[in-house]
């Protein structure tokens, strides 16, 4: 799915840098980019996130910063009926900072964001700033963002994208076919789908469609299909107890070896270890006193 370029500077030129508090029924798969930097925070929701080429899980608390460029999307995805979806979006160009030679350390560190930045367990004063920065004023809110970016910066990170942005050039040229693809295999990922019948949808031979996705998407065909299927596969992992074979059925693998075999290549343990490590982690986060989030 080609990324959309997104016109932000354009559409709110009155204001340094956006801030939004968004409310949904639904986050939905808006594949796009921009050239601002970009902060999100859930507060509440969960689903899949795509940031370049990478697939992952998220959930209330997820914080993540984008640089310049970088494709990105959240989707709602599981059984979330009645349930408002809600995050926290700051975006700003790069060029905020760079005027005031204090602050090259960030400038530096939001180039680093080039491929994004996951936070796995933000502070409690990060997320307080964050949760409270609606009331503040203008200039307040200014001179908070500053120092948000700041703790960001010393703050435990993982990059989350192996993606090139060179290639967006071909990325918009190829959007709407790619929207197509994209949103084809989210919609549809627990269904067998062979590459004969999507080459068909996307009017390519299978030998082009291969080379075609892997250029447009980052991934094989088969690479991103998996990737969509173990992710879910860990949704349902971690919020059901069905055994193995089912979910493994459930998420469009025929096999169960096989699924155990893609599900340890992707997240290095098995899926009953997988289950495991999240009960663990969920134990020993509801028994720390005074924990956030």
């Amino acid at each position: 799915m080609r990324p959309f370029l997104e016109q932000i500077s354009k559409t709110h030129s009155s204001r340094s840098f956006q801030y939004r508090r968004l409310e949904l029924p639904a986050f939905p798969h808006f594949w796009h980019y921009h050239p601002e930097i970009e902060l999100t925070f859930i507060e509440k929701g969960r689903g899949i996130r795509y940031v370049g080429d990478n697939i992952s899980l998220f959930e209330e608390g997820d914080l993540v910063l984008l640089g310049e460029n970088l494709p990105h999307t959240w989707v709602t995805q599981g059984e979330q009926v009645n349930e408002i979806q809600s995050a926290y979006v700051f975006q700003f160009p790069i060029g905020l900072l760079q005027q005031f030679p204090e602050l090259s350390h960030l400038v530096s560190f939001l180039h680093q964001a080039k491929n994004g930045f996951l936070f796995n367990h933000p502070s409690r004063e990060i997320i307080e700033t964050i949760s409270n920065f609606g009331n503040l004023n203008p200039t307040s809110q200014l001179l908070s963002l500053i120092d948000l970016i700041a703790r960001l910066e010393n703050s435990p990170k993982t990059e989350i994208s192996n993606s090139n942005n060179s290639s967006l050039h071909f990325i918009e040229k190829e959007q709407k076919k790619i929207d197509r693809v994209k949103n084809y295999l989210h919609n549809n990922f627990q269904e067998q789908i062979e590459l004969a019948k999507i080459s068909e949808l996307m009017h390519m031979s299978p030998t082009y469609f291969c080379r075609w996705f892997k250029r447009a998407i980052g991934h094989t065909f088969i690479t991103y299909l998996n990737k969509l299927r173990i992710e879910q596969a860990c949704r349902w992992l971690i919020s059901t107890d069905w055994d193995v074979s089912e979910i493994a059925y459930k998420t469009g693998f025929q096999h169960v070896i096989h699924f155990n075999r893609v599900f340890k290549k992707e997240k290095k343990v098995s899926p009953l270890g997988y289950r495991s490590q999240i009960n663990k982690k969920t134990y020993q986060t509801e028994h720390i006193p005074g924990h956030f989030i």
